[in-house]
């Protein structure tokens, strides 16, 4: 039977997993993440479970049955990723939950509820593309990981599936003509869609209120892009929740509301004079501070100046402030930002938006060396819970090697003469680092059987199983 053997460390992280899934279900589990780890080609449920060394052990459609008709929650589990992550986090400084969406590319009709959406990636500023697949709208907790040095990671942690408005993705291949019964299933499942589309910032909003209930007294600044910092995210968050975002150089700003004076008919003035627009007043500012920041691991210095508004169009009870930057070199062009918090300074305002760019890494790392696009599952069930194990092994990735680096006994990187200034490990040193530790063990393979071999005691002991 084949034994899949896993470091101490990984495999506490992986019992923390215990109360979200059934005794079978967590060993499924288990065997999942540590095949994901050690699977070297495309992350299809058939190569992940060959790599686990459970094939033999137990049919290859407990695999697939797990993602989709087993009884598990994937909000339990960003619940539990949540848990694990907030002990690197200290007690007295507040939450950052970065939220973005990333594209999967599909290939195939039989794909339960792909779409067609904008692929930025090929897209130009003249020539948009689009391309069939999934969007996942995700939320990330940044964390202040001891191998990051000042950049900290991301850690996805919730996951939520947008289904555009256009299916795409019909045509027939040469081979093989007509509609069988699975695009059958996808075609309806894309019709069922509609009555219950969401918008992105929608889902984004259910997201931000799950994670306020989680941490209800410590204070949650949420980093996004200018493309979620809308009404629908501004005016409904919770009352822990502040933003932190991009803002655009057009905005229309206004004064906030004189206070009504007695005699004043009519209804109270809900905003006051119109201001100019950043772009407006970053041309006639003359005076402009030196603000040295931390930005991307490194310290530089800008030129900034800050102030108060209302944006009245996104946040009409609330007026916000706005850090306008300015590149001294001349080679970016002007920027504004804003946050909710009027107590935040331009140095943190700034900051806490530059920590925005890791869960940009995370969809890189996660789709370039854990396959997060490459599962083809087919169910509507299916679809919507496959992908986003990706995501949680590279937050166990990361945990793990903390773990490591905490108490000495991190792994070291192969020395590249080229990358002479290199201090960090990058994700695939520390995938790399968790297979040299972790490895297989082979002894005589046992046949498909119903007895002792194919309990889930043997099988789960041979998983667990360590030097």
């Amino acid at each position: 039977m084949h034994g899949l053997m896993v470091p101490d460390t990984f495999v506490f992280l992986l019992a923390a997993f215990h109360p979200c899934f059934t005794a079978p279900s967590h060993a499924n589990f288990q065997l999942l993440v540590a095949g994901w780890v050690h699977c070297l080609g495309r992350r299809t449920i058939t190569a992940v479970a060959l790599a686990s060394g459970a094939v033999g052990t137990r049919h290859i459609s407990a695999f697939h049955r797990f993602f989709s008709r087993a009884r598990w929650n994937l909000d339990a589990i960003g619940r539990v990723l949540f848990t694990l992550a907030m002990g690197w986090i200290p007690t007295d400084q507040p939450l950052y939950v970065l939220i973005d969406d990333t594209l999967a590319r599909k290939a195939g009709k039989c794909i339960a509820l792909g779409s067609m959406h904008h692929d930025p990636l090929l897209s130009t500023g003249r020539k948009p593309f689009f391309h069939f697949g999934h969007v996942w709208v995700v939320l990330a907790l940044w964390v202040p990981l001891p191998m990051g040095g000042r950049r900290g990671f991301a850690l996805p942690l919730l996951f939520r599936l947008y289904v555009g408005a256009k299916r795409g993705g019909k045509a027939d291949a040469p081979s093989r003509p007509g509609a069988g019964k699975r695009s059958q299933a996808a075609t309806k499942a894309a019709a069922g869609a509609p009555t219950c589309r969401r918008t992105k910032l929608e889902l984004a909003r259910d997201l931000i209120a799950l994670v306020a209930q989680w941490a209800p007294a410590r204070s949650i600044f949420m980093v996004c892009d200018s493309a979620y910092a809308a009404s629908t995210l501004l005016e409904a968050r919770p009352a822990n929740v502040h933003v932190i975002s991009r803002l655009r150089m057009d905005a229309a700003l206004w004064t906030s509301p004189p206070p009504r004076r007695p005699g004043d008919k009519g209804r109270p003035r809900k905003k006051g004079r119109r201001l100019p627009n950043p772009q407006a007043i970053a041309v006639q500012c003359r005076k402009w501070r030196s603000l040295p920041v931390t930005i991307y691991g490194r310290q530089v210095t800008t030129r900034s100046f800050s102030f108060t508004a209302l944006w009245y169009s996104a946040l009409p009870d609330h007026p916000i402030r706005i850090v306008v930057v300015r590149d001294p070199s001349g080679k970016r062009k002007d920027e504004a930002f804003f946050c909710t918090d009027l107590t935040m300074t331009p140095t943190c305002i700034l900051e806490g938006f530059a920590r925005r760019w890791t869960i940009e890494v995370a969809f890189h790392d996660s789709k370039q060396f854990l396959g997060f696009a490459n599962p083809q599952s087919q169910a509507e069930t299916a679809v919507l819970r496959t992908a986003p194990i990706a995501f949680v092994v590279y937050d166990l990735v990361l945990l793990w090697y903390a773990d490591q680096v905490h108490h000495g006994t991190a792994p070291t990187w192969v020395l590249r003469p080229w990358y002479r200034g290199k201090s960090t490990p990058s994700f695939l040193d520390m995938l790399t680092g968790l297979r040299h530790t972790g490895w297989l063990r082979f002894s005589q393979p046992s046949r498909h059987a119903q007895g002792p071999q194919n309990s889930r005691a043997a099988w789960t002991q041979a998983l667990l199983a360590t030097a």
